[in-house]
């Protein structure tokens, strides 16, 4: 298939708009033999008429007719996909915010919807990839793509991505690697250049790829860690895949391990800093007039909405009361 530039396509195109003319016959006596069958394909619109656009698999883009950006992509069934284009422009929800603002701009009668090339559904995307790196829709001045790769046919079909290794190391074969990372909130630009051997860092969020830069020598074990009802747990190999299980923070857990903080919503570790001894607060006085001893200031708040902050500086004398609490240095005598 002999290469023609979307531009020369696009003149003829423009030339031949005041006739209307959706015939390929028509279009090939006006370009001579500068297409292929298939390119012509380029030059049928459907102008937004459904009705002329096949239930077939193959390559289409919109484009807009005062600016002359392009959106391109690909879909297992044409007119379903257009009509699913049009319905989400027109309620303001489509997923491309760059063609959704044209849209709301110029309005339905600004774009028209055209068949680039019929292809198998097994060749959709590498066809579609393809289209993407010889119109460069990428380019914000050229489209309105946002994405460098082919990514769906528009029926769930996806790129099969392999090399990839879970945060506990076991090989993962992804398809559709933009769903899988919604899937599973991950960052596709990360997971991407992990994959492609651009990425400066070893792995993201657990994950590795064997085309990484940077190859793991190892991954490094914890042990000594202690749960919340005071059980020995570990050793744990990879710590933020952990942490990210059990909702807990991987640098504040790192933290405890190093000892420079007690604990963490209940872990604590083996060699990690010990809690210094209870301290037995006297002196102070329900807003009842009751004198009352407390061992754990701070959870003696938490139970009964007081701020503890406040309650040391009834200790101080810096304030007079609080929520009705006071404070004596010798009102404990009542208890001797």
């Amino acid at each position: 298939m002999r290469a023609v530039g979307i531009q020369s396509i696009q003149k003829a195109r423009s030339s031949l708009e005041s006739q209307l003319c959706t015939s390929p016959e028509v279009l090939r006596r006006a370009l001579g033999n500068a297409v292929s069958p298939m390119e012509l394909n380029a030059l049928v619109k459907s102008r937004g008429r459904p009705a002329q656009i096949p239930s077939v698999s193959g390559i289409y883009q919109i484009r807009c007719l005062r600016t002359g950006k392009i959106y391109v992509c690909s879909a297992v069934n044409l007119r379903a996909r257009w009509d699913f284009h049009r319905r989400a422009l027109a309620i303001n929800q489509h997923h491309n915010p760059h063609l959704q603002a044209a849209w709301n701009l110029y309005g339905e009668e600004g774009f028209e919807f055209s068949v680039l090339q019929y292809v198998e559904e097994t060749q959709l995307l590498t066809i579609e990839q393809c289209w993407i790196e010889r119109t460069g829709c990428v380019n914000p001045n050229i489209g309105f793509n946002v994405n460098l790769h082919a990514t769906s046919g528009g029926e769930g079909l996806g790129l099969t991505w392999e090399g990839f290794r879970d945060p506990d190391g076991k090989p993962v074969i992804i398809t559709n690697l933009h769903e899988f990372c919604r899937r599973k909130h991950l960052d596709f630009p990360s997971m991407h250049r992990l994959s492609k051997g651009k990425s400066k860092l070893k792995s993201y969020k657990g994950w590795t790829h064997a085309n990484s830069v940077r190859q793991r020598e190892f991954i490094k074990t914890h042990d000594g860690f202690i749960d919340p009802n005071g059980q020995a747990v570990g050793p744990i190999r990879n710590l933020a895949a952990f942490c990210r299980v059990h909702g807990l923070e991987d640098s504040h857990m790192t933290a405890v391990a190093s000892g420079r903080i007690i604990s963490h919503r209940g872990w604590t570790h083996v060699r990690g800093r010990k809690r210094l001894p209870a301290v037995l607060h006297k002196g102070f006085i329900a807003p009842g007039g009751a004198v009352v001893r407390i061992t754990n200031l701070a959870a003696f708040c938490r139970a009964r909405s007081l701020c503890l902050v406040h309650m040391h500086e009834l200790k101080s004398g810096k304030r007079p009361s609080h929520k009705g609490w006071t404070w004596k240095h010798d009102a404990d005598k009542a208890f001797e």
